[in-house]
């Protein structure tokens, strides 16, 4: 990449993560209890656009740089694998960036000592974590689990 491509990079970025955190709330309300946030006053028709913009953006960004197939196991399967084990926003972000982190990371390096692309690795890592993310919420409704998971969206309070 040069200069001017990174100049873009680096200012999308910047304006995806202000959006973020500009929406952050009203979003997570919405995304919850879109009656209950519409009620309150919260722009719900206003912030799913607002928000696939910001998605398409990062999508946009991620292909430059990683491809197609690595958009899918960096942006959504740690995601989905993330809601499989608890429902707090907060935390299921926080996993979500943790897992593919790791399967990023663990592809690196695991294709550092092979003559197989990053590619591969990356992908079975992060849908290792979705398999083991999935197994430990199924476990958890089996056993009734009362605590707030992917499995139990009742459980879920809004503050």
């Amino acid at each position: 990449m040069d200069t001017p491509q990174l100049s873009w990079l680096a200012a999308t970025s910047a304006f995806v993560l202000l959006g973020l955190l500009l929406i952050w709330r009203p979003l997570t309300f919405a995304s919850i209890d879109p009656d209950l946030a519409a009620a309150r006053g919260v722009p719900v028709v206003a912030l799913s656009p607002i928000f696939m913009v910001l998605l398409g953006l990062s999508v946009a960004m991620s292909v430059q740089i990683v491809g197609a197939l690595l958009v899918l196991s960096i942006i959504c399967t740690p995601a989905a694998a993330a809601m499989r084990v608890t429902a707090s926003p907060p935390l299921v972000t926080l996993l979500s960036v943790l897992f593919a982190v790791s399967s990023v990371v663990g592809g690196i390096l695991l294709a550092l000592g092979s003559s197989i692309p990053i590619s591969p690795y990356v992908t079975t890592i992060s849908f290792a974590i979705y398999l083991a993310c999935r197994t430990i919420g199924n476990l958890r409704s089996r056993r009734g689990w009362s605590g707030r998971t992917a499995a139990s969206p009742t459980a879920v309070s809004v503050r």
